[in-house]
């Protein structure tokens, strides 16, 4: 896909939701799926595989790179019941809402250390000068640990995010293989001090979980906690920029907050996609999916909702319509208490400490080839 793709995905979202809610699509041996209620049937549906070893196909990074693939198959996002549901239970007491609202003092210190840095800065990147370090700093709280820890996970971690949206290129397998070891030696020197505030506490030590359970979780929570949480700080105060009235609507403390961040996440969906494997035959809004049949479920077009709204490609904060950013089902994000509890500190401080901040149009840049929405780049001048 060209770099016009990657800036504003969402008119070929369209045209593909235009087409039909689901359809296979020949080029990609794919069904493709677009519309609300098709995605929440596919994501509910426990015909529907997350199974790494299913998703898959290419066999020959396995073979090749095999800490690689023992990393990825430890994922329990990508795992299906009964292996996902004993490791998501272990993890789901320490990522609930509460646990997000005593995390809140912590993460606004996260976020005004941060400000005040990029208060000193000649030029200041929006992504990174502060999406990605404030990233680092939230995640770092959360696993308690020092943010020097997580700030060199987020260098590992992108090779990895790339090879999950390519897998079928060596050189992308090759960098994150080399990542994987990085994040094993890194975590490995991290577990004897880790303090039982972490969530990666309960991991360790836990002989009813598969072995190296604890390290392949922090591997997870490395991606998903840096690369989402930075696109949705990132990418929100951008769009928020782009639109100099309801900027300065935030700012002024006129806007709820909560709604503004989940109208943000489904405006602009930080993971837009999410792939799944049959393992029977299913029926999905009039087309029979195979076993052993690959769908890719577009997150971002069902947020959008063309089909049931005539304003969808309006940012509307007032906007009566629950997202499904997050996904739905057994595989509902867990940390999205945290992202979203995140999200409003860093956008809310960010616009009130900055309320006359100027973004530079054509230095924005988008991340290319990943599997996540995210900046890469932005500069603002701060008034």
């Amino acid at each position: 896909m060209g770099v016009s793709f990657w800036e504003d995905p969402y008119p070929v979202y369209k045209r593909f939701q235009e087409r039909s809610a689901i359809f296979w699509d020949e080029a990609l041996d794919v069904w493709v799926v677009t519309g609300r209620n098709a995605v929440d049937t596919v994501l509910r549906s426990p015909a529907m595989s997350s199974d790494w070893r299913r998703l898959n196909i290419d066999e020959s990074a396995s073979q090749e790179f095999p800490e690689l693939e023992r990393m990825l198959h430890g994922w329990f996002m990508l795992m299906d019941p009964p292996a996902h549901t004993l490791l998501r239970r272990t993890m789901q007491s320490w990522f609930s809402r509460s646990r997000a609202e005593s995390l809140a003092e912590d993460f606004q210190s996260v976020v005004s250390a941060h400000l005040d840095r990029v208060r000193t800065l000649p030029t200041v990147d929006l992504a990174k000068d502060f999406a990605s370090p404030v990233a680092s700093g939230l995640l770092a709280r959360v696993l308690d640990v020092p943010v020097e820890v997580t700030v060199e996970a987020a260098e590992h971690v992108a090779a990895i995010a790339s090879f999950l949206a390519q897998p079928h290129k060596r050189e992308f397998a090759a960098k994150a293989a080399d990542a994987v070891d990085r994040l094993n030696t890194l975590y490995r020197r991290l577990a004897p001090s880790l303090s039982r505030n972490s969530a990666l506490f309960p991991l360790v030590n836990d002989s009813a979980l598969p072995p190296d359970a604890y390290l392949h979780t922090a591997h997870l929570l490395s991606f998903a906690g840096q690369e989402t949480t930075a696109g949705l700080i990132g990418t929100g105060l951008l769009h928020l920029l782009r639109r100099p009235n309801l900027y300065k609507e935030v700012a002024a403390g006129q806007a709820d907050l909560a709604a503004v961040v989940e109208e943000l996440v489904r405006f602009d969906t930080p993971v837009p996609q999410v792939p799944r494997v049959a393992l029977s035959d299913v029926t999905v809004d009039g087309h029979t999916i195979r076993a052993g049949d690959r769908v890719l479920v577009l997150l971002a077009a069902a947020n959008r909702d063309w089909q049931n709204s005539e304003d969808a490609d309006v940012l509307d904060f007032a906007r009566d319509q629950k997202n499904i950013a997050f996904g739905v089902g057994i595989h509902y994000c867990l940390g999205a208490p945290i992202a979203r509890k995140g999200a409003l500190i860093a956008i809310r401080d960010w616009t009130t400490t900055f309320p006359e901040t100027l973004l530079s149009p054509e230095t924005v840049q988008w991340s290319v080839g990943t599997g996540y929405r995210g900046l890469e780049s932005a500069l603002v001048q701060l008034v």
